[in-house]
């Protein structure tokens, strides 16, 4: 019974770890950022995550994506790859392989980056655009849905993943996904065109 009972206790401890762990990245992002890039305000997302922690400069570095500013985008990458955490480095490291168009080696840092800490989600999520990059849409789906167990509001994981299932063919997960992604991004610009394919597909 004393066995038992300290086995419960040490894998409540365990299971409090990993929350904490998964928690401290969402907590340290700022939320503004966030909001602001999931509503298509790319270039305020930007100014937002000035000088901010590793998370809000990641979604930094998405919004200088959307806005075509590439250059900009790998200086920011730069930055992660700096970063005291082991995890972040490789993410940026990861990011700069994608722009560089190198997938295989985005793949490998991306997978590096998620032994080096498993509950950060956007380990995951740049899994799933370096896959994307290699038209490897299993690994893609897996580092996307990953990503969005981790932190579910996080509505671009949800679009990526959705059009990851829709290649492969895998229609209820893609509605899924997409509905998922309609609800926590209500002004997204993608909004129109994902709900189109909604239509088509239920």
């Amino acid at each position: 019974m004393r066995f038992l009972s300290q086995r419960s206790v040490r894998s409540a401890v365990l299971v409090l770890a990993a929350w904490t762990s998964a928690a401290s990245t969402a907590e340290a992002q700022r939320p503004d950022v966030q909001r602001l890039f999931q509503s298509g305000s790319y270039q305020k997302a930007v100014e937002a995550a000035r000088d901010a922690d590793p998370a809000s400069t990641y979604l930094a570095v998405q919004s200088l994506i959307k806005l075509e500013q590439l250059d900009t985008a790998v200086g920011e990458l730069a930055r992660l790859s700096d970063s005291d955490q082991p995890a972040w480095r490789l993410i940026g490291d990861s990011g700069e392989a994608v722009l560089a168009n190198d997938g295989g080696r985005a793949v490998e840092l991306a997978r590096r980056a998620i032994k080096a800490d498993n509950d950060n989600p956007f380990a995951h999520y740049q899994l799933g655009v370096a896959a994307s990059k290699t038209s490897d849409w299993g690994a893609a789906v897996t580092g996307f849905t990953k990503a969005v167990a981790l932190k579910p509001d996080f509505a671009y994981a949800h679009y990526y993943a959705g059009l990851a299932y829709q290649r492969q063919r895998q229609l209820r997960a893609t509605a899924d996904h997409f509905d998922a992604f309609l609800r926590l991004a209500p002004d997204a610009p993608e909004r129109s065109a994902v709900a189109a394919i909604l239509r088509t597909i239920k």
